[in-house]
């Protein structure tokens, strides 16, 4: 089980594509993480990784024996390794094209290529087509191979900022109800890893509606996919959520409070901006409270602290200042020292979850 009520979820989620990285962000597992009791750590790998399977659509030097070494290593201090492959969206980096699955099939994009110079607001990032299962013969194969390498019993299948689905445009998909294909996709996606005994994550941004509880289209859908959280034939509630929020609101982060009453685990994730993740976890503190008192039938699982850089030597340096408070200057607002130094304002006060 990936979460417990006797041993609750902390986790560190990151991205890695360089093999040359490997070796510090196991100094960082061993010697910042664990000494904090982290007992989770997600790793968001995709082209980053290079399959055997299909060795052309990688782009990173992540290599099969270097997740094997991450994962010993976690388990050696007690922490699961879990790796995240982006399902759905997120089929590309912020501008430059696809990734190369879509890039050599573009049979399986949602929407037609543009340029790869095209920027914000012509293109955020690339999606699958819901309605085309072919994308699978190359999904799971890839997706298998990662969880041999790690030994998972838990994946994150991401599936966030699905912004493209169901288009008219798409002649597979125009006419077909947006909500309907996201659901789709999660039972796909779930029955694949249930045959495997394997549990399944993934973020929850687009099963809220953004108008009703007030958060930005990032953060919850303004396009048509929220009422999927109502199919619960397909969105089943063995579903680990991990709802994250990094923007200042004036509310109350309502979407722990939906989780919960839907029956859902959930994992608040927090950003890197640390006034906003105390405002964050002290609401998700009234929720652990409420939800006990009146029986929902849901809980906060844990808490997971996400960090959205792709690893280098020196982004783990700026993690492991900010946890040691040697930062110094911030470099900018998505200075990774800011999520290290989140991590120890935080995460010391989530211990009695342990309790």
């Amino acid at each position: 089980m990936a979460i417990s009520k006797e041993k609750p979820f902390v986790g560190f989620h990151t991205r890695l594509a360089d093999h040359q990285a490997v070796g510090k962000f196991i100094d960082l597992i061993e010697n910042d993480l664990a000494p904090l009791e982290f007992n989770a750590v997600i790793v968001e790998l995709n082209p980053g990784y290079t399959y055997r399977c299909f060795p052309e659509y990688s782009t990173g030097t992540v290599t099969y024996e270097d997740l094997q070494r991450i994962a010993a290593v976690c388990r050696e201090h007690g922490i699961k390794p879990i790796p995240l492959v982006q399902c759905l969206s997120h089929q590309s980096d912020f501008g430059g094209g696809p990734w190369p699955l879509l890039r050599d099939h573009p049979e399986f994009s949602e929407t037609k290529r543009l340029p790869d110079d095209a920027e914000w607001p012509d293109i955020y990032v690339y999606s699958w087509c819901a309605s085309n299962d072919k994308i699978y013969d190359y999904v799971f194969p890839m997706m298998d191979e990662i969880i041999e390498a790690f030994d998972a019993d838990v994946v994150h299948v991401g599936m966030d900022e699905v912004f493209d689905i169901g288009e008219e445009t798409c002649e597979r998909c125009a006419g077909k109800d947006k909500a309907a294909l996201f659901a789709r996709t999660v039972k796909i996606l779930h029955d694949h890893l249930a045959e495997k005994g394997i549990e399944m994550m993934m973020w929850g941004d687009r099963l809220l509606d953004a108008k009703k509880l007030g958060y930005n289209m990032w953060e919850a859908d303004r396009f048509g996919t929220y009422p999927a959280f109502d199919r619960t034939d397909e969105v089943t509630r063995d579903i680990i959520i991990t709802d994250w929020h990094y923007e200042r609101t004036a509310f109350d982060f309502p979407s722990i409070e939906q989780f919960m009453k839907g029956g859902f685990t959930v994992l608040p994730s927090l950003g890197c901006d640390v006034a906003q993740c105390k405002d964050f976890w002290k609401y998700c503190l009234e929720y652990i409270y409420l939800g006990k008192k009146n029986h929902w039938p849901g809980r906060v699982g844990g808490i997971l602290f996400t960090q959205w850089t792709p690893l280098t030597c020196e982004i783990i340096e700026r993690i492991q200042a900010g946890m040691r408070g040697t930062a110094g200057e911030y470099t900018g607002p998505f200075d990774p020292a800011k999520v290290g130094e989140t991590i120890v304002e935080i995460e010391p006060r989530a211990k009695y979850l342990r309790k």
